[in-house]
């Protein structure tokens, strides 16, 4: 029975929330009546197929997410930059054999994880991923953009070729070997999911207050 880490990544800085960013980190920003990391907690634990669950953060925001009954590991900066260094990081900490579910703490997405990883072992697939149509430019520009056709990922993209944004939760085999630098979205043996469900990040003014708008109308409903 293959095992799976749940991985709540809370440790980056957001870069494009102004001056909101020097008061408050942007996991804890509230999105309507919740804080954002709760989103993806939350996906986490409703999972029946993930063993465990490790919330990598930082020193600013430790004491606040350690009280949500899970471990916390504090990330060190000058190895950690993105979620799959994040992950190399947490391996070499842990030395776990599982496989890992990587979940950004700064989006919402109504994705089932474990509809998820059973693909991920049907397929044996060393990775998995999702694609969302993005009809918004700007946005696209600002995020990871997938071309199917030919099989090419761009990050920043500023003139994307592609409607399809990559988005997470991302699974990735334990052993899976890829060189630091290197695309894995363009890997041969990988798992590319369409998300039909919704999805919206909090990556920037704009995209906070549609998400707290969305929340809002979620709850009445």
């Amino acid at each position: 029975m293959e095992e799976f880490l749940g991985i709540l990544f809370c440790g980056g800085k957001g870069t494009r929330l102004g001056e909101i960013s020097k008061y408050i980190s942007k996991s804890l920003l509230p999105v309507y009546d919740r804080p954002v990391f709760k989103f993806g907690l939350e996906q986490l634990t409703k999972s029946s197929l993930i063993n465990d669950i490790i919330i990598l953060t930082n020193e600013m925001n430790d004491e606040v997410l350690s009280r949500e009954g899970f471990r916390t590991i504090i990330q060190n900066d000058r190895e950690v930059n993105d979620m799959f260094s994040g992950w190399e990081f947490l391996k070499r900490k842990t030395g776990t054999k599982a496989h890992g579910v990587l979940v950004p703490s700064d989006n919402i997405c109504d994705s089932g994880i474990d509809d998820m990883i059973r693909v991920f072992e049907n397929k044996k697939s060393d990775f998995l991923f999702s694609l969302y149509k993005v009809e918004n430019k700007q946005k696209l520009s600002e995020m990871g953009s997938f071309d199917l056709e030919k099989n090419i990922f761009k990050y920043k993209d500023k003139d994307p070729h592609s409607e399809l944004g990559v988005i997470a939760p991302y699974i990735i085999r334990n052993n899976f070997q890829f060189k630091h630098g290197s695309n894995i979205f363009e890997t041969e043996n990988k798992m590319i999911l369409m998300h039909k469900g919704s999805w919206s990040d909090i990556g920037d003014i704009d995209s906070l207050l549609d998400a707290g708008i969305l929340r809002k109308k979620n709850k009445q409903q």
